[in-house]
């Protein structure tokens, strides 16, 4: 009993003291990139769809393909076969300065408002895949729940969870001819 209350302690701590800003060393180091299966990509897709959004409800045709979290690993392989995506990079400033994937769309939403933020995210393309993230998931899965209520017109929509693997991705991105 002592001993978990200790382990609950130190989770709560490293959370603390851990944000979306905060980036290690080792990110993005290719040993740490173990290439995902694409089934892994089509499981975690199978498992996280969810159900229609209100506003799909009122009439749009399309349903969205609502992913849910991907590991880093599967994140990059999707990243890798997936047309057309849209990547959004939802850490703050100087966490963004630091590394980002390339073309990644900056929303900061820690430093703009609400109105700001939403007005962001329905100038995001529609009928695009969208991939948010931030850099340990902090922001993440609220930028991905209000994106699937505002804009039921992007047909998939994921994030990651955990730790974006920006170089391997940036090295293949390059390797691509962009």
């Amino acid at each position: 009993m002592k001993y978990k209350a200790i382990a609950a302690l130190t989770l709560c701590a490293l959370v603390l003291f851990t944000g979306c800003g905060s980036t290690p060393k080792n990110e993005g180091n290719e040993k740490n990139a173990k290439p995902a299966a694409t089934e892994q990509v089509k499981s975690a897709a199978e498992k996280g769809a969810e159900s229609k959004t209100p506003a799909q409800n009122a009439g749009n045709a399309k349903e969205q393909k609502a992913l849910g979290a991907l590991t880093p690993d599967q994140a990059l392989e999707y990243m890798k076969t997936t047309k057309n995506l849209v990547i959004v990079d939802v850490a703050p400033d100087k966490a963004y300065k630091k590394g980002h994937f390339i073309d990644a769309i900056h929303i900061p939403i820690e430093s703009i408002s609400k109105e700001e933020e939403d007005k962001r995210y329905r100038e995001l393309p529609a009928g695009r895949p969208v991939l948010i993230h931030c850099r340990r998931s902090i922001f993440a899965p609220g930028a991905y729940k209000r994106v699937r209520e505002l804009r039921p017109d992007i047909p998939e929509i994921s994030y990651i969870d955990g730790l974006p693997l920006f170089k391997p991705y940036n090295e293949w991105k390059t390797m691509q001819g962009q």
